[in-house]
């Protein structure tokens, strides 16, 4: 018997050792498959792209039709600070992006201060304002300002409009008023943010020696929140060089050249100038590098520690009758940045002409319905953004729970790269990407021949959305599953269940709130993606963006503004009937599901015992 048993384990030993090594390769595709699948779907999605951007830029004749060549020329970049109008254009998007830092970060830091440390009435309903204008394109918002302000606009017919001041809109003044109504609500997260964190300790010792409310705000508060100012300037300068709602709009029609809309003529025109696409993304992928390297300096450098254990929550400060006042302000900010450009979309969507006015024999249903019927161009349009944005959203939300629970598994260093991918991509402008996209599935060699994604396929535009929104739903969903405790799939695995298996019956139920979230903002942000759109048009037809676009440019602005006002509602709707009844739901399941782990964590424990 013993030496039946030594043989036993000695055959046994040498049967586990003949099966080491496909455990060993099994283990090592295991430790090196997901980190390289998390970067080869960050390369194939974002950084191939941009790096045939940059290589385009310095390599004027790598994909040129005939007599192509790989050599190194900085002639394009010659060329856009040789010529007039590129050159205006850098000097014009950084004048901009300056005034509308400058004047957006007021004002949304105002606003902030209003609704936060003010008691004003209706508090409560005023901070949803700037959610609902930060969901709000900044293109939609641009073309209801031009119906306002043009010579036969909405405000001339009611004798609102001076004609100096309707002349003046349409330039460098008329951009910053849009911008700063559009982009506010930016600086307003930023410096609330900061404003939730700052206590009353500080402000109360000053008020007992003796200090006015305004000597505290400029010699203590003011300090204090410098670096959330700094923050929202540099956010917003950033956010109005890759901006190309107004520069397709106000822009365009004032003549007022900037850098984005520079980079669709090159790339869009007969013949396709790549080179000089390439140059100018280059120059503007420069400067948002740079505000992005700045945000980074001024984060690690400036990081005032404003809440502690025995901070005390701010007092609100009473007005008096003057915050009827304030209320008044704060109400006619959110009437011009979204009552009044929503109520000029509506009505033009809602009458025959423009030049008619808001009589009753001007009011029809007609565009509403050509965006409503079947088998018309409109609605084609419409339909087709709908169907993009919810398979977008459907890919983008899917993909980052997947890399979520692999990064969740992974070491610092690739999680904190992967996280820092993520932010950066945020940056990068949405016309720059599409560029990228025209590059590779269009000139690369080996990438234009794949039937599936095919540039002027409908398959690359729905890539490119997802290679845009991908940033957002991983930062989302990542930072809900960083908040799962290990042991619940640790307890899974011990029972053998799959990685699949407990993906999708412990961590999704989990964060699935997370992960709706995600969904619902790429869906939403995806209806009405303007560049990537712009870009990447499939020969099926145009998306809404693009579409509503061609309509105003030829004077059918009412059919345009149906389709906005259709796709907001759309949008609205069916965000808002996913949402709730989902959050009801989500809320005590989550309680007994909590229960449950707990429960079965401890009967796991005692049958492993």
């Amino acid at each position: 018997m013993t030496i039946l048993q030594h043989s036993g384990a000695a055959a046994f030993a040498r049967g586990a050792g003949a099966r080491k090594p496909p455990l060993g390769r099994l283990s090592a595709l295991t430790r090196y498959g997901g980190p390289f699948a998390v970067y080869a779907v960050f390369g194939l999605l974002i950084g191939l792209p941009l790096a045939l951007v940059l290589v385009q830029a310095v390599m004027p004749g790598l994909f040129a039709a005939q007599d192509a060549s790989n050599g190194l020329s900085f002639e394009p970049l010659a060329r856009v600070f040789n010529s007039p109008y590129v050159a205006g254009s850098v000097l014009h998007s950084l004048e901009l992006g300056m005034l509308v830092a400058c004047t957006t970060t007021a004002l949304g830091g105002a606003f902030a201060i209003l609704v936060q440390r003010c008691d004003i009435p209706g508090r409560t309903a005023i901070s949803i304002v700037p959610w609902l204008v930060f969901l709000t394109p900044s293109y939609l918002k641009a073309l209801a300002w031009v119906l306002l302000m043009s010579s036969g606009g909405y405000l001339a017919q009611f004798g609102l409009l001076p004609a100096w001041l309707g002349s003046a809109f349409f330039g460098l003044a008329g951009l910053v008023f849009v911008h700063t109504l559009s982009l506010f609500p930016l600086a307003a997260f930023i410096i609330g943010s900061a404003l939730a964190g700052l206590g009353s300790e500080l402000e109360d010792a000053a008020r007992l020696s003796g200090a006015t409310p305004l000597r505290i705000w400029l010699r203590i508060n003011g300090p204090l929140l410098a670096p959330a100012i700094a923050l929202s300037f540099i956010a917003t300068f950033a956010e109005v060089l890759s901006d190309f709602g107004l520069a397709s709009t106000i822009a365009r029609m004032s003549n007022f050249g900037v850098l984005t809309y520079g980079i669709y003529a090159a790339a869009s025109d007969y013949p396709v100038d790549f080179p000089a696409a390439g140059a100018q993304a280059l120059v503007l992928l420069a400067l948002v590098l740079l505000v992005v390297v700045a945000d980074r300096l001024l984060r690690r450098r400036a990081d005032p520690r404003l809440i502690s254990g025995r901070a005390r929550p701010a007092r609100l400060y009473n007005l008096g009758a003057w915050r009827w006042l304030a209320m008044a302000a704060a109400l006619a900010i959110a009437f011009l940045a979204l009552a009044l450009p929503l109520g000029a979309i509506a009505a033009r969507a809602l009458t025959q002409t423009l030049g008619h006015g808001l009589v009753w024999s001007n009011f029809t249903s007609a565009n509403v319905v050509a965006a409503l019927s079947l088998n018309t161009a409109a609605n084609d349009g419409l339909l087709r953004s709908l169907f993009y944005a919810g398979l977008t959203a459907l890919i983008a939300s899917s993909l980052a729970l997947l890399l979520s629970a692999q990064l969740d598994r992974a070491g610092p260093v690739l999680r904190s790269a992967v996280v820092g991918l993520s932010l950066g991509s945020v940056a990068i402008p949405g016309i720059v990407l599409g560029f990228g996209y025209i590059l590779v599935w269009n000139r690369l060699p080996g990438f234009r021949d794949w039937p599936f994604p095919h540039y002027g396929d409908g398959s690359l535009l729905v890539m490119g959305y997802v290679a845009a929104a991908l940033p957002y739903c991983l930062v989302v969903i990542l930072s809900a599953i960083g908040q799962l405790a290990p042991s619940l799939t640790d307890a899974a695995r011990l029972h053998g269940v799959g990685t699949i298996r407990r993906l999708l019956a412990i961590t999704l139920p989990l964060v699935l709130l997370s992960v709706v979230t995600a969904f619902l903002l790429t869906f939403i942000r995806t209806v009405f993606e303007l560049p990537i759109s712009q870009m990447l048009i499939p020969q099926s037809g145009p998306p809404a963006p693009t579409l509503i676009l061609k309509l105003f440019s030829h004077d059918r602005d009412g059919l345009a503004s149906a389709i906005a006002l259709v796709a907001m509602a759309a949008a609205g709707i069916g965000a808002a009937l996913v949402w709730y009844p989902l959050r009801r739901f989500v809320k005590p399941r989550r309680s007994a599901g909590h229960a449950g782990v707990g429960s079965g964590q401890t009967a796991g424990t005692g049958t492993l015992s």
